[in-house]
């Protein structure tokens, strides 16, 4: 079974610009924990019958194929092929080609600029399975107006969230001024008054909301068209640097699940977008003990990097079992311990 893995960052979707190493190392860590979880997947798990002959199985086990930035040498490792993305190489026309030569394909990808979105129509044009969230859920959970408006008419806790036309309604100050479709702590900005704050030129889809004091936590979570089931819930170190923040890594598995109201949040999260698919990131903040949903990532976000060592699961693993069967894995026996990953040095 042939998979093809494109990381967006430094697997040539940047080819052309200047990557910074904060940015370059939150993509390799989701990389390489994706790599080694894929590689550690026995044949059983991917097999495209049930058939239990031993030679199908051996045909079965996981190759893969891993689009890179050449300017980021990848180590080697048993059934994995690298192809390198140079400078002169159109990386849209090599994802698409390699696209049609793979059994199933996993991208890693910002939704900003639809850039998710269009990776994941390029996989169901070709009638390739995706591993990942669909292009219609990757659109709708891209921007954070439209997901809060959906999870606050289910009756979800979410962090008020306005265009910023509508900047009246959303309260005292300070503010919060971010893309709609921004990922991590991009473009993120604290201001005390609409006239402290000039959109870049030609800007369009900025959001507004309150500046609420919180604790910043995610959770990491395997959905199936309307369930889900809660793999960890993680601490995550945003610092606040001048007028913006920096996401500087998290603790996976930081929080055990008392009471079982992370896998309930996740749950009500599953009915209200029932589009989303395999490993979906939930970012919210504990306001006075009470979650506020922040943003849905349906992707792979920088938790993963530490999710196997701090559950005994293979995620991966999982994702590929929930695709060959539809059925999510029971709830996890045992707490786990904490991981702490980490790509900025806090100061």
């Amino acid at each position: 079974m042939k998979v093809l893995i494109f990381e967006y960052i430094t697997g040539g979707g940047m080819r052309r610009e200047t990557v910074s190493p904060s940015l370059a190392q939150e993509g390799e860590l989701m990389l390489r924990a994706l790599v080694d979880d894929l590689l550690a997947v026995p044949a059983s798990h991917c097999a495209l019958s049930s058939g239990d002959d031993t030679d199908e199985e051996q045909s079965a086990a996981i190759e893969l194929r891993v689009l890179r930035d050449d300017r980021f040498p990848l180590p080697k490792k048993q059934r994995m092929h690298v192809v390198d993305i140079g400078e002169q190489d159109e990386t849209e026309a090599v994802w698409r080609d390699w696209v049609g030569r793979c059994d199933a394909v996993w991208p890693i990808a910002p939704e900003t600029d639809g850039i998710l979105e269009r990776l994941c129509w390029d996989v169901e044009a070709a009638g390739i399975p995706l591993l990942n969230s669909g292009a219609d859920a990757v659109r709708l959970a891209a921007s954070k107006l439209q997901t809060a408006r959906r999870l606050a008419e289910s009756g979800l806790p979410v962090v008020p969230t306005f265009e910023l036309k509508a900047w009246p309604a959303v309260g005292q100050p300070p503010f919060v001024v971010k893309p709609d479709d921004g990922v991590g702590c991009e473009g993120i900005r604290v201001i005390g008054a609409p006239a402290a704050f000039s959109l870049p030129a030609k800007a369009e889809g900025w959001i507004a909301q309150p500046f609420l004091d919180g604790i910043p936590l995610s959770l990491s979570a395997l959905f199936a068209r309307g369930r889900s089931r809660l793999l960890s819930c993680n601490r995550q170190w945003v610092e606040q640097r001048g007028d913006g923040f920096i996401l500087c890594g998290c603790r996976v598995n930081a929080t055990a699940d008392e009471g079982g109201r992370w896998q309930r949040l996740a749950d009500g999260v599953a009915r209200a977008l029932p589009q989303l698919w395999g490993y979906v990131g939930i970012d919210l903040l504990l306001v006075e003990s009470e979650p506020q949903i922040l943003e849905i990532n349906p992707r792979l976000t920088s938790s993963y990097a530490g999710l196997r060592e701090a559950t005994g699961e293979n995620p991966a693993a999982q994702i590929l079992q929930l695709w060959k069967t539809g059925e999510l894995p029971p709830p996890r026996i045992g707490r786990g311990k904490p991981v702490e990953i980490r790509w900025r040095e806090r100061p």
